[in-house]
């Protein structure tokens, strides 16, 4: 069997670590009460973390389709949790954030978050996990550079 550069190990245990984190946060939500799919409570938590942002913006960061983001607004502006706006740059565009209503969701899915957060930091000191964020920190801002993009090079 060939062994792998530790290069790749690096990369494909974090493709690995994203996806059970995923995984987890999906399992964690069913657990919680708030009457939505996982995929809406994921898109209140990323807006959430994240708002104001356009609805095409908030698609390329959640990594879906602008259209079944686009069905996820729906529903969670159907239920009153969020609210689209007309960008007051941009006529086109609409802004998307969180409303009053969603207070009380966001703190459940907030709950369940932080004891995913901790289960996957168990066991690392304070310091461990800073240069940990601080490491991934640097790898995200080396990928989002121009320079890291082969094609533009």
């Amino acid at each position: 069997m060939k062994s792998q550069p530790t290069e790749s190990v690096a990369t494909l245990m974090i493709v690995d670590i994203a996806r059970l984190l995923r995984k987890r946060f999906e399992i964690a939500m069913t657990h919680v009460d708030t009457g939505l799919t996982v995929a809406e409570a994921r898109t209140l938590a990323f807006i959430d973390r994240y708002p104001g942002l356009r609805q095409a913006a908030l698609a390329e960061r959640m990594s879906v389709e602008p259209m079944t983001l686009v069905g996820y607004l729906d529903s969670l502006e159907s239920a009153g949790l969020v609210a689209r706006v007309v960008d007051p740059s941009d006529r086109r565009a609409k802004l998307v954030n969180l409303t009053d209503k969603c207070t009380p969701v966001i703190k459940k899915i907030d709950g369940a978050i932080t004891k995913v957060r901790a289960a996957t930091f168990s066991g690392m000191t304070e310091e461990e996990r800073q240069q940990l964020e601080s490491l991934l920190g640097l790898m995200k801002d080396n990928l989002l550079s121009e320079e890291a993009d082969p094609c533009l090079s």
